[in-house]
């Protein structure tokens, strides 16, 4: 079944027992498939692929009262309930974040508080969309598997590994043996965002590769891939390659309110396009 990398999700007290939003900015990816289009108040049964099992959800857009707030952004979720068999799954597979998370969540006075799991011991739900209707493929990525992949980004320079991820035709540095997990962070959202830019730089807006007819264009993880394994598309900018081996040159702070970049030298670059960050 052929699918597309769409969102990786931390593990949180909510995920593990009642489903998980859906980012404003990657709902017109998730649109992008009919089956899954819900106007304000809609929802709809949906199916859920984790290895061998299939569990069933439910997508729902959040009916907000338009004429009392008529500016706010469709609030899209999957939910399921807390004894259902996905949630049940899922504490199981992350049994290391819902006993660390379980276990704080008894010293709150308030219970309501929002608990977040150490970045060194995160773990990750993937989701991918596939080529069938209303049906999304899981992936569980633990913090076992998050440790051992970073140590081996730790062998190549960003820049390289960024290259290695936007090519086509080379096997993936992320199918070895112990990262078969890791190795769904692929190429599919930034090659959904080049044909969104029309293979144009957003920092400068040209396309380079136009008189020779090559759609010549890189993708830029904002905060650097070796360090967040962060594949998702809040976190790409497209780029002709000057502008990409500049920012790996020297290295800007990237604003994302101003969507500038902040370079060493006091020289602030603003984005000419931007349709998604």
């Amino acid at each position: 079944m052929s699918e597309i990398y769409f969102y990786k999700k931390e593990v949180d007290w909510s995920l593990l027992h009642l489903g998980l939003n859906i980012p404003v900015d990657l709902q017109g990816i998730l649109y992008d498939k009919s089956s899954f289009v819900l106007q304000k108040g809609d929802k709809k049964q949906v199916n859920l692929i984790l290895g061998n099992n299939t569990y069933h959800a439910t997508l729902t857009n959040i009916g907000f009262d338009q004429k009392k707030y008529p500016t706010h952004k469709d609030l899209v979720q999957i939910r399921w309930q807390p004894q259902s068999e996905i949630a049940k799954t899922l504490r199981t597979i992350f049994r290391c974040s819902f006993a660390y998370l379980f276990e704080q969540k008894a010293l709150l006075e308030n219970k309501k508080r929002q608990l977040s799991v150490p970045l060194a011991n995160r773990e990750y739900l993937v989701l991918y969309l596939t080529e069938l209707d209303n049906v999304l493929n899981l992936e569980c990525i633990t913090a076992d598997e998050v440790s051992e992949t970073l140590l081996f980004t730790k062998e190549v320079n960003e820049l390289e590994l960024e290259q290695l991820l936007d090519m086509k035709d080379a096997p993936s540095f992320l199918q070895r043996e112990k990262t078969v997990k890791i190795r769904k962070l692929d190429r599919k959202i930034s090659d959904r965002l080049k044909h969104v830019y029309k293979f144009r730089c957003q920092i400068c807006g040209k396309y380079i590769g136009e008189k020779y007819n090559a759609d010549v264009i890189h993708s830029h993880h904002i905060d650097y891939f070796s360090t967040s394994l962060n594949n998702n598309a809040d976190n790409i900018l497209i780029c002709c390659p000057n502008h990409h081996g500049i920012i790996h040159a020297v290295n800007p702070k990237f604003d994302r309110k101003s969507k500038r970049f902040l370079y060493p030298n006091g020289y602030a670059e603003e984005l000419i396009l931007n349709k998604h960050l």
